[in-house]
């Protein structure tokens, strides 16, 4: 998808206001934040006075004719936005329309860790134990594929436990992991998230292939964490 230029987010960002005048704030958050050459979609979250039809702020945009897909998630006030998907936003987003206070004020206090980073790799490994016992070709394709995916998620959580400590994570956030770890992160998403999730072209030996990856993960997440705790000393 690439990065998408600021005219156009601001051609999203009214067609969404025409449809809704009571939203507050409009932010993009995920891949095209973070990794806009690998993005295949646009995520918005829309905060909003009071929720419309979900339909017509996906229709709102037709009028454009995006070569992208663009998910959007509405937030009326006052809800609270809590666990991966609060971190999965404050990790990587950017303010399109407001000034980011209400999205503060939906978060409250973040308490990222590294244990629901471990929590992925467990569950990866749970999943790809169903690939290993399915019978039917279609549910094995689709248990390999999620054991890879959530190896990705292992290593994106421990990359937003890290950024999210940061102390400008409500202006200027941090939008990438630090060396070396920027380099094995994209490997991350272009191998795990996009060629063996999103296309299914892992190799047939998928198990070899899991354990290479899940290991590689893990010491992804266990680096992350040791240079988070000597930043504390």
């Amino acid at each position: 998808m690439g990065r998408i230029s600021k005219g156009l987010k601001e051609k999203i960002c009214q067609c969404l206001i025409d449809y809704d005048p009571g939203i507050v704030e409009i932010i993009q958050f995920g891949s095209s934040v973070y990794a806009p050459q690998y993005a295949r979609d646009l995520d918005l979250l829309v905060i909003t006075r009071e929720e419309k039809d979900y339909g017509g702020y996906l229709d709102c945009l037709d009028v454009l004719d995006l070569p992208f897909n663009v998910d959007v998630d509405v937030k009326g006030l006052g809800e609270e936005l809590k666990g991966s998907f609060a971190l999965q936003v404050m990790g990587s987003c950017e303010v399109l329309y407001g000034s980011g206070e209400y999205l503060r004020q939906m978060v409250g206090q973040l308490n990222p860790n590294f244990e629901e980073a471990r929590s992925y790799l467990r569950g990866a490994k749970e999943i790809l134990e169903l690939a290993r016992r399915s019978e039917n070709e279609y549910d094995k394709d689709m248990y390999i594929r999620m054991a890879f995916n959530a190896l990705f998620h292992a290593s994106r959580t421990a990359s937003m436990a890290y950024l999210a400590t940061e102390e400008s994570r409500w202006g200027k956030l941090k939008r990438e992991p630090p060396h070396p770890y920027k380099g094995q992160f994209e490997e991350f998403i272009k191998i795990l998230h996009l060629k063996y999730f999103y296309d299914g072209a892992y190799p047939d030996d998928f198990e070899a292939e899991f354990d290479r990856w899940h290991e590689k993960v893990e010491d992804f997440v266990k680096g992350l964490e040791r240079r988070k705790e000597t930043r504390r000393e």
